[in-house]
C-alpha cells in the first residue's frame, strides 16, 4: 500500500519532562500523575486514529487495486504537533513511529523497511511543525493568506518532501526497488494531500480569528454532504465523469463559510475520491487510463480543487479583516476628532469667559465716567466692541461642536514653550528652540493655545518614541500666521507613531478647525517631523 509521510529532525536534547519541574510534595505528585495519565490517554487516541487512517484502504477492499490518493495520518500527526507544546512532541512522535512499524509489519513489510517508513512518517511532521510554529511565533504573518502560505510551504511541501526522500531511499536500499523517483513522487503527493485534507480542518476548527467568514453549522453540513455526493454518486451509479462539478460547491463554501467550511467539505470530497480510487472506480470519475494514471488524476483533482477553494476562502477572510480594520481606524479617528473638538470647546469657553469679564469691567468703567469724561468713555466702549468681536469670532469656531461641561483648568500659549523645552532639557533630552520674527499682538488666544498644544504633543511623541534623538523646535511669527515645526533627528529607539495615532489625529483636527495647514510624517533620516501653519485669527 502506498503511503505519504511527513518530515522531522532527530531530537538533539530531551526536554526535562513532559510535566515540567516542581518542588516535590503530595499535591504536585498527584497533579503530575493526572497530567501523565492525560498524556497517555491522548497518545492512545493518536495511535488508534493513526492506525485507522493507515488501514482504511484495506477496509475499503481486501486487496486494493490502486494506491491510496492520500495518507490521512500525515495530517493527523502534523496537527497534533502544531497544537501541542514542544515538550510533548517526543511522546507523539514515538507513538507515531511505533504505530507505523506495527501497521507495516502486520501487513507484510519487512522490519527494516517498516523502520525506514516509520522514520519517514516521524521526521516529516516534525520538520513541518517546526517550520510552521517558528514562523507563526515570529509574528511575521498577520493575514490569512500569509498564514496559509506558511502552512502549505512547511506542512504540505517541505515536510512531505523530506519524508518522501527518506521513504524512497529506504525502498531502494532495503527493498531493492527500482522506481525510486516514482515512489518519491507518490509518497510526497499523498502526504501533502493528507495534510491539506485532515490537518486543515483540525487547525481551522481549533481556533478562530475575527477575520474569518462564518456560517451556521447546518449550512456547513449541507454543503459538505452535497460536495461528497457529487464526488461519489458518479462512481457508484454512472460511468461518465462529472467530478469537477464539485468545484462550484467548494467555491460556495469558501464564500459563505471561509476555510472552516471548505476544510469540512474537503474531507468528504477527499475520502469519497479515495474510496473510488481504492475500489477501482476511478474510471467513473475521470477518463479511462492505467491505474497509475487514474491515481494521478485523482490526486491532481484533489490538490487543485482544495487549494483553489482554500485560496478563495482566505482571500475572502483577508478582505473581511481589511474592512474591519478600516472600520476600527474610522472609529478611532472619529473618537479622537470628537475629543479634540470637545477640548476646543472647553478652551473657547475659557476665552469667551475671559472676554466677557473684561467687557463687563470696561462697561462698568464707561458708565462711571460717561458724565465726566466722554473721550475716556468712548475708548472704553471701543475696547468693549473689539473684545466682543474677537470673542464671538473665536466662539464661532466652536459652533456645532459637542456640548460638554467647561473645564476651567489654566492653559498655556506659545509664551510657555521655552519653559516646556527647559523642563525636557532637565530630564536629559536634547532639545533646541528657535523663535523667528516678532510676535503679532493680534494672534488669537485660541490659536496661541493650539500652537502650544501642537508643540507639546509633538515633543511628547519624541519622548515616547525616540527619547535619545535630538529634537528641534522652530516657532515663526509671520504677518498673518504662526508656523510651528518640531523635528527629531537620528534613529528611534522604539517604533514610530503612524498617521493614525490619536495625538496626531488630534493635531490634524485642531489645525483643520482653525483653518490652517499641517504636514507630519517620517523624515528620510529616520526621524519624524511635524509642521503646522495657523492663521493669526481663526476663520
Amino acid at each position: 500500500m502506498q503511503r505519504m509521510p511527513t518530515l522531522a529532525k532527530s531530537f538533539r536534547t530531551r526536554p526535562a519532562g513532559l510535566l515540567g519541574s516542581r518542588p516535590f510534595d503530595r499535591s504536585s505528585m498527584t497533579a503530575g500523575s493526572g497530567a501523565a495519565l492525560r498524556l497517555l490517554a491522548l497518545a492512545i487516541v493518536l495511535a488508534a486514529l493513526y492506525a485507522l487512517g493507515a488501514l482504511l484502504p484495506f477496509w475499503y477492499l481486501a486487496s486494493p487495486e490502486a494506491g491510496v490518493a492520500f495518507f490521512p495520518p500525515a495530517g493527523l500527526t502534523l496537527s497534533f504537533l502544531v497544537l501541542s507544546p514542544r515538550r510533548t512532541w517526543p511522546l507523539w512522535l514515538a507513538t507515531v513511529g511505533a504505530t507505523e512499524v506495527i501497521v507495516d509489519v502486520t501487513n507484510g513489510q519487512s522490519l527494516r523497511l517498516a523502520l525506514g517508513f516509520g522514520a519517514a512518517n516521524v521526521l516529516g511532521p516534525y520538520v513541518g511543525a517546526i517550520g510552521i510554529k517558528t514562523t507563526w511565533a515570529a509574528g511575521r504573518t498577520r493575514k490569512l493568506r500569509e498564514l496559509l502560505a506558511v502552512y502549505l510551504l512547511y506542512g504540505a511541501a517541505v515536510g512531505p518532501a523530506v519524508g518522501a526522500l527518506i521513504a524512497s531511499t529506504s525502498a531502494v536500499l532495503i527493498d531493492g526497488a527500482s522506481d525510486g523517483p516514482s515512489i518519491f513522487g507518490r509518497w510526497w503527493l499523498g502526504d501533502a494531500i493528507g495534510v491539506i485534507v485532515l490537518a486543515t480542518p483540525i487547525l481551522a476548527w481549533s481556533r478562530r480569528g475575527r477575520s474569518e467568514v462564518s456560517c451556521g453549522l447546518l449550512e456547513v453540513g449541507i454543503t459538505s454532504l452535497l460536495a461528497t455526493a457529487i464526488t461519489i454518486v458518479p462512481a457508484v451509479l454512472w460511468h461518465y465523469p462529472i467530478i469537477y462539478a464539485v468545484l462550484p460547491v467548494l467555491m460556495w463554501a469558501a464564500i459563505r463559510g471561509g476555510w472552516r467550511a471548505v476544510s469540512v467539505a474537503g474531507v468528504g470530497v477527499a475520502f469519497a475520491a479515495d474510496w473510488a480510487t481504492v475500489t477501482g472506480r476511478a474510471n467513473a470519475l475521470f477518463a479511462t487510463g492505467t491505474t497509475n494514471e487514474q491515481l494521478a488524476y485523482v490526486q491532481l483533482f484533489l490538490a487543485v480543487t482544495l487549494l483553489a477553494a482554500l485560496t478563495l476562502s482566505v482571500e475572502v477572510g483577508d478582505r473581511l479583516q481589511a474592512e474591519r480594520e478600516v472600520s476600527d481606524v474610522e472609529r478611532t479617528v472619529a473618537t479622537a476628532a470628537d475629543e479634540e473638538r470637545r477640548r476646543i470647546v472647553r478652551e473657547t469657553h475659557d476665552i469667551v469667559g475671559h472676554a466677557l469679564n473684561v467687557m463687563l469691567s470696561q462697561a462698568g468703567a464707561a458708565r462711571r465716567v460717561l458724565a465726566t469724561d466722554q473721550g475716556l468713555s468712548r475708548d472704553f466702549l471701543e475696547s468693549i466692541e473689539n473684545v466682543g468681536r474677537t470673542a464671538f469670532g473665536e466662539l464661532d469656531v466652536a459652533l456645532g461642536l459637542a456640548d460638554v461641561p467647561p473645564d476651567l483648568s489654566p492653559l498655556r500659549g506659545l509664551v510657555g514653550v521655552p519653559d516646556l523645552v527647559e523642563v525636557l532639557r532637565q530630564t536629559g533630552m536634547n532639545v533646541e528652540l528657535d523663535i523667528l520674527g516678532a510676535r503679532n499682538a493680534e494672534i488669537s488666544t485660541l490659536v496661541d493655545w493650539s500652537a502650544y498644544r501642537i508643540v507639546q504633543e509633538a515633543l511628547t511623541n519624541v519622548v515616547k518614541h525616540a527619547p535619545n534623538a535630538r529634537a528641534r523646535v522652530v516657532i515663526s511669527f509671520e504677518r498673518d500666521a504662526v508656523v510651528v515645526s518640531v523635528t527629531d533627528e537620528g534613529l528611534p529607539t522604539r517604533s514610530r507613531p503612524d498617521n493614525g495615532g490619536r495625538g496626531l489625529i488630534g493635531m490634524r483636527e485642531r489645525v483643520t478647525v482653525l483653518g490652517g495647514q499641517i504636514e507630519l510624517g517620517p523624515t528620510g533620516e529616520g526621524g519624524f517631523s511635524v509642521w503646522a501653519r495657523l492663521p493669526s485669527s481663526p476663520r
